[in-house]
């Protein structure tokens, strides 16, 4: 995948975006794909109604961020919980118990 900053001027946006408010700064992410992949990618975006590659390209990153944060979580968790058992929430009781 390759990464390019690009200056404001040249991607004819200004400042004043809400994405360049949140971060200062925009990047340009590109990758090629198959053919037969776009081809799918562009009907899953038709199902979602995402309009266009850059919507299609937004809500992948979108759900990579997500599934990484998720990732980050448990990792946490299990480094917190690494050598005893972690509780389980209140009215849930573990497998093995017997009634």
């Amino acid at each position: 995948m390759q990464v390019t900053k690009t200056p404001p001027r040249a991607r004819g946006g200004s400042s004043s975006s809400s994405q360049s408010r949140a971060t200062g700064k925009s990047e340009v992410w590109q990758a090629r794909i198959a053919g037969d992949l776009a081809e799918q990618l562009r009907a899953d975006a038709e199902v979602l109604g995402l309009d266009g590659r850059t919507d299609i390209v937004k809500a992948a990153l979108e759900l990579l961020h997500r599934r990484a944060a998720e990732e980050r979580m448990a990792q946490s968790v299990e480094e917190f919980y690494r050598n005893s058992t972690s509780r389980l929430p209140l009215g849930v009781t573990p497998p093995d118990a017997d009634f």
